[in-house]
């Protein structure tokens, strides 16, 4: 009887809704209690947050500096349903820079921020480390530094590095004046290796102290965010001397030798240029202005846009002509050419020495008869004696044979 009682009962549902109301009471009340016990809870690493440091900067032109920590360790006191899920990320300790006018050194205290679901009067800071935070209040300020660009790189063989080039030459740094006091210089650097062309790159840049050592950029405002450098590279090439002739009175570049104090010189510019040059002349040297032999000092003119790399600027030149002789002929056959309409001339000079130049063998058939001297009359534009080196020497029947040396004719001109 007692059984089937029990067994009623267990079958009974609303029995094991009673059961189920009183463990659910039971439980509610047990987790109450905790939730709402106070716990003590240690948060290591904590941001510190500086408050107002735009607005501060942006009215006053004040910026926070040589921040003493970057983070704090805090205990706080409070229930465990308000801070038992707190982590160390979800809490900043903050400063409050608003209120502050002058530059210099300051010490605060700083206060807890806690996000959204936390009601922050309920809870007590217990212990801090540290507990309040240093700083430097400082002027910005803005300054010129230099630039300074060097190329670490490598250049090809058979090409030449020039000086390197780049802008701009000064940066301007906007920040805090105790930063800028300790920039000495704005530094960039290339390194481009087996460079055969000239090429121009813009670069990032460092800060650099007196002693070399980088400083950070952070903070700092500036005019340029990079520096373009141009690489200078140039091709070599080394290119013969090469003497030009003015050919005349039988003498040639066959029958001539021809000696030069530098025989090459090494020269680099622009591929493009480079590549199109295979000599280098110097002159040019009349063979009709001298008898068997020459002997000057030739200047090395080069092209536009090419350097001289072996530095010499001068050639001592000799030329020497050979398998031919000189002679010497008196003239008498001499005639003048274009005088002016309205002139008159009075030949003055009734003879004139003459070397010819030519093959022995021709010389020696040769004779005055076949010798002329032709003046150039045609720029005379005043009256009296006037001498003349506008005389043209011409030899008639003589092949290879002709004179060397200039000659002056003497005139009585009127009107």
């Amino acid at each position: 009887m007692k059984n089937e009682k029990l067994s009623k009962l267990f079958n009974n549902n609303i029995f094991w809704a009673v059961i189920s109301l009183v463990a659910a009471l039971g439980i509610w009340v047990y987790m109450t209690g905790t939730q709402t016990e106070p716990i003590e809870k240690t948060l290591y690493g904590v941001q510190v947050a500086i408050l107002g440091e735009e607005e501060l900067q942006a009215t006053r032109g004040l910026v926070v500096t040589d921040v003493s920590v970057q983070t704090v360790d805090v205990t706080i006191s409070g229930t465990r349903m308000n801070i038992g899920r707190l982590s160390s990320d979800d809490v900043q300790a903050v400063i409050d820079v608003q209120r502050l006018t002058n530059a210099g050194m300051f010490t605060l205290n700083y206060s807890l921020s806690y996000p959204d679901g936390v009601d922050s009067s309920a809870v007590r800071i217990v212990r801090s480390s540290p507990s309040s935070v240093s700083f430097q209040l400082t002027r910005m300020d803005d300054r010129q530094f230099p630039v300074e660009a060097v190329f670490s790189g490598s250049v090809a063989d058979g090409y030449m590095l020039g000086d390197v080039e780049y802008e701009p030459q000064t940066i301007t740094v906007r920040g805090p004046a105790s930063v800028l006091d300790s920039i000495d210089k704005v530094y960039a650097e290339v390194s481009l290796t087996d460079m055969d062309a000239t090429r121009t790159v813009d670069v990032p840049y460092l800060l650099l102290d007196a002693d070399g050592n980088e400083i950070s950029q952070e903070g700092l405002e500036f005019d340029f965010n990079t520096i373009s450098v141009t690489i200078p590279i140039s091709k070599m090439k080394d290119v013969p001397i090469y003497v030009t002739l003015i050919e005349g009175a039988g003498a040639t570049r066959e029958n001539t030798e021809i000696n030069r104090s530098v025989t090459s010189i090494t020269i680099a510019g622009e591929a493009s240029v480079v590549d199109g040059i295979n000599r280098i002349e110097v002159g040019p040297v009349d063979l009709t202005r001298f008898e068997l032999t020459y002997e000057d000092t030739l200047d090395i003119v080069l092209p536009n846009d090419v350097e001289n790399i072996s530095g010499i600027e001068e050639v001592d030149v000799t030329v020497e002509v050979t398998g031919l002789a000189v002679r010497d002929f008196v003239v008498t056959n001499i005639s003048s050419t274009g005088l002016p309409e309205g002139y008159s001339a009075e030949l003055m000079t009734h003879s004139l020495t003459v070397t010819i130049r030519g093959p022995e063998e021709a010389l020696s058939e040769l004779t005055s008869a076949n010798i002329r001297a032709v003046a150039d009359l045609s720029k005379t534009t005043a009256t009296g004696t006037m001498d003349t080196s506008n005389v043209d020497i011409e030899v008639d029947g003589a092949l290879n044979c002709g004179a060397v040396g200039t000659y002056r004719l003497t005139y009585d001109i009127s009107r």
